[in-house]
């Protein structure tokens, strides 16, 4: 048995103003290839005014006896402005005590209720690992590990058409096997981002998700609390959707070891 990072995201399109008191249901589908150890929570925007409930659908359990304050149970980016100098969002998670697992195959229920009297897209993202059977594709000993980083592009950025999208495909050597361990990188406007695994067909996410709710920064890096994994000359699979309205230059790094076998 072996674990592999992985995301589920539910967005709260034009989440209705309220008091706190109307609750929306999102469920979220676990896949039917593997239970989710559900660890981090994150959302967009950073200054989203809701109060949210958990429910695994299986046994109904709730995960806290009220509804709580997004602000207490949900991380968010953050960022430090400088005139002219805005340094890119910091990944800075809500850390549950101990991982929760869901079952395969069943569904995970988001309630959220506006408090701030404003409609917006509430983005929630749940970050963990897929728990999969057999051996770990890196589990051979091998030769020598080495850190490394491989960047979208050969100039490290690139341009998302406004409201349009763009795909990328991230080549990796085939001199070793890369496992990925920290993602960084920055944005001038608003955006999402879908990542696979082109040689296994492997989403990282159930949707896409927005920038900020996977990508962090130098200081506080989007830590994965387990690899991926990435055989040698294959491609990171990256597509990108503006949110912004305007051209959108985005900048995104994986980071980790290149493993020698």
């Amino acid at each position: 048995m072996y674990k592999e990072y992985y995301i589920y995201q539910t967005t709260f399109t034009s989440l209705a103003a309220g008091n706190g008191t109307v609750f929306t249901d999102n469920e979220i589908r676990i896949d039917s290839d593997s239970e989710f150890e559900f660890i981090k929570s994150h959302h967009y925007p950073p200054d989203a005014r809701a109060r949210i409930k958990y429910r695994d659908d299986t046994s109904g359990r709730y995960l806290g006896k009220a509804s709580q304050d997004i602000r207490t149970i949900s991380g968010h980016s953050h960022f430090t402005m400088a005139p002219g100098n805005p340094t890119p969002p910091g990944f800075v998670p809500f850390i549950w005590p101990r991982p929760y697992l869901i079952a395969a195959a069943t569904t995970f229920t988001v309630s959220a209720a506006d408090f701030s009297g404003l409609v917006r897209t509430l983005y929630m993202s749940f970050h963990g690992n897929k728990v999969r059977q057999g051996e770990a594709p890196w589990s051979n000993k091998p030769r020598a590990v080495i850190p490394y980083m491989y960047a979208i592009s050969s100039t490290g950025t690139v341009q998302i058409p406004a409201n349009g999208t763009m795909s990328a495909s991230i080549a990796t050597d085939n001199d070793a096997a890369f496992i990925v361990h920290k993602i960084v990188g920055a944005r001038d406007g608003s955006c999402t981002v879908t990542v696979k695994d082109g040689a296994r067909d492997r989403q990282w996410m159930n949707t896409a998700v927005h920038f900020d709710n996977l990508v962090g920064n130098g200081h506080f890096p989007n830590i994965l609390p387990a690899p991926r994994y990435i055989a040698r000359g294959s491609v990171i699979a990256v597509t990108l959707q503006d949110l912004s309205g305007v051209a959108n230059d985005v900048e995104l790094n994986f980071i980790g070891v290149k493993i020698y076998e």
